[in-house]
């Protein structure tokens, strides 16, 4: 049997959203008509990767597309958090599509940084050349190597004496 947290590695999730936090909801300011309403969250990993994955895809996302709303990101321990969805509808059966594209902005965070992390395709055997090719190569070089150490070399003549020539009058001492 797989536990949850690690079949939330294998689904690649990152981030959950654990539900609406109503005692935290409150009228937006300057906008007396509509409210923020927060939402907890908690993570498997949270880092500045996954912050900055957030931030990115909820600009210009609106939880609530009749009002001026927007997400918002208080990430205030290592493993939960709060997510508020500031300026919407204070009509109760809008916080659940509110809910819904909360969920939905968590999953593609998670989805994009899954892709980001997923190993690289290896190159087909067809695709590439090199790796093959290089290895054959390699092999044709190191077996030319031990041929020719093995080979007889040819002999350089040997010199049994060297002259030294020492000029005249010079004892090769000292004074």
């Amino acid at each position: 049997m797989i536990d949850s947290a690690n079949q939330d590695v294998v689904n690649g999730k990152n981030a959950e959203l654990t539900g609406l936090a109503p005692q935290l909801t409150t009228p937006s300011r300057h906008h007396s008509e509509l409210v923020d309403i927060w939402f907890g969250v908690q993570w498997r990993e949270r880092n500045a990767e996954w912050e900055e994955s957030f931030h990115r895809l909820a600009t210009g996302r609106r939880p609530d597309p009749d009002t001026p709303s927007y997400f918002g990101l208080f990430a205030h321990a290592s493993a939960s958090g709060l997510i508020v969805a500031r300026q919407v509808s204070a009509d109760r059966s809008v916080w659940r599509r509110v809910e819904a594209e909360a969920r939905s902005l968590l999953a593609l965070v998670d989805r994009e940084l899954a892709s980001r992390r997923s190993p690289p395709t290896p190159p087909t055997a067809h695709g590439k050349s090199g790796g093959w090719s290089l290895r054959v190569r390699e092999a044709q070089a190191f077996l030319s190597s031990v041929l020719w150490l093995g080979e007889q070399k040819s002999t350089l003549p040997s010199v049994t004496e060297m002259p030294i020539r020492i000029p005249n009058g010079s004892t090769g001492g000292g004074r």
